[in-house]
């Protein structure tokens, strides 16, 4: 019960958690939008400056599996405004690196206090909310997506003054850091114990397959697509700012579907909102093969909004039917860390080395992965009673 009387005085940390993801999303932003400066930058060329991709993931993964687990430890707040700090420091020295194995352990160390604060506020906002969490948690998410929508024009509008990525990361590291002190100011949530429900059951060898299948192909779906498209735009002769244009039109519709996110986790048909855009991103995928020049910026809107509710909403049905701890949460968020390490770069592989029409048959694949994976889960788990349903 004492868990029940302290919440009130924690409820107000869920609208820091909901700044930690603006700030995260537009520093994520920033990233595919600036590789071809920080190419410059570093003097080598695009599949080179690939090595940043995979140092990031790979940082990411560490954050999942070493520090993350501090919350099971009550380290709450303190741990993500400590990570969000470490993430604001490497952002402001990006610009000042001339090596290309220097900005590679810029981003590792990035990567990883990125995953920490990523785990911290799933998991948190879980344990402050309980039933109630199921629209707001999409609400957060909703906030990555916010800002993301502005980062590739904060990276042209730095481009055009210094020529180089430089004021983009100053400014996200910036926004970091401010909101790191306002999350170190809030009282962090209690565990109030949430994998001693009644409705739980254990998970299965055979779901973690599962659960790591779709979350393997639903972020190779969401960052290849995002950091590739401004290169893919620029590649079939778009501008620099058509193209940055081209990359802010899917940050919108991501924006827009996490949005509708938090009305679809309302609702039982959190599943079905699933499957529906994994079809809705295959068919931008043909349409982007067949090369219609006329209808790029349709084909990023409609993307974005299909791919936008897939993580919030699965996160949901499986929060709902396992023991969301620290560590759970840890796991889901490490298996999306080793998807961003090494499916992005293997995408810009075969982007700079085979062709462009490689970058949409990728997504596709990704996408179809998506909907398989989420129809022998819900096969697994069963589609009863959807978390957001009771919210």
């Amino acid at each position: 019960m004492s868990a029940v009387v302290e919440s009130p005085q924690n409820t107000r940390s869920h609208r820091a958690y909901f700044g930690v993801f603006l700030v995260v999303g537009l520093s994520f932003g920033l990233v595919g939008p600036s590789i071809s400066l920080l190419a410059d930058q570093v003097g080598v060329d695009l599949a080179s400056i690939g090595l940043v991709l995979v140092t990031y993931g790979f940082g990411y993964v560490i954050g999942t599996q070493i520090f993350a687990r501090g919350y099971d430890r009550g380290m709450g707040n303190r741990l993500i405004g400590s990570a969000l700090l470490i993430s604001a420091g490497c952002f402001a020295l990006v610009p000042f690196v001339s090596a290309r194995l220097v900005l590679a352990l810029m981003f590792l160390l990035f990567g990883a206090a990125v995953s920490t604060s990523d785990v911290g506020c799933n998991t948190l906002i879980v344990w402050e909310l309980r039933d109630r969490v199921g629209p707001r948690l999409a609400l957060m998410h909703t906030m990555f997506g916010v800002g993301a929508i502005v980062s590739p024009l904060i990276v042209r509008a730095s481009d055009a003054i210094r020529g180089d990525a430089a004021i983009a990361y100053w400014f996200s590291a910036s926004a970091i850091a401010t909101v790191a002190v306002i999350v170190l100011a809030h009282r962090a949530p209690v565990d109030p114990h949430l994998e001693k429900r009644e409705n739980e059951t254990d998970i299965s060898k055979k779901q973690i397959a599962l659960i790591v299948m779709f979350f393997l192909a639903y972020v190779a779906l969401e960052v290849v697509f995002v950091t590739w498209i401004y290169t893919y735009g620029v590649k079939t002769g778009l501008s620099k700012t058509e193209a940055a244009i081209l990359t802010s039109t899917y940050w919108i519709g991501f924006m827009l579907g996490r949005f509708a996110t938090v009305f679809l986790a309302r609702k039982s048909h959190g599943i079905l909102a699933i499957q529906i855009g994994a079809l809705l991103n295959i068919a931008t995928c043909a349409l982007l093969y067949l090369r219609f020049d006329s209808l790029l910026l349709p084909c990023a809107l409609i993307y974005g909004i299909a791919a936008a509710p897939q993580f919030p909403l699965m996160f949901g049905f499986i929060g709902n039917r396992t023991s969301l701890s620290g560590k759970m949460t840890a796991r889901i968020v490490g298996t999306a860390g080793i998807s961003s390490t090494t499916l992005p770069w293997l995408a810009g592989q075969f982007l700079e080395r085979v062709g462009v029409w490689t970058f949409p048959v990728f997504l596709a694949a990704t996408a179809a992965t998506v909907f398989i994976a989420t129809k022998l889960i819900t096969n697994s788990f069963g589609i009863s009673e959807h978390v957001s349903k009771r919210a």
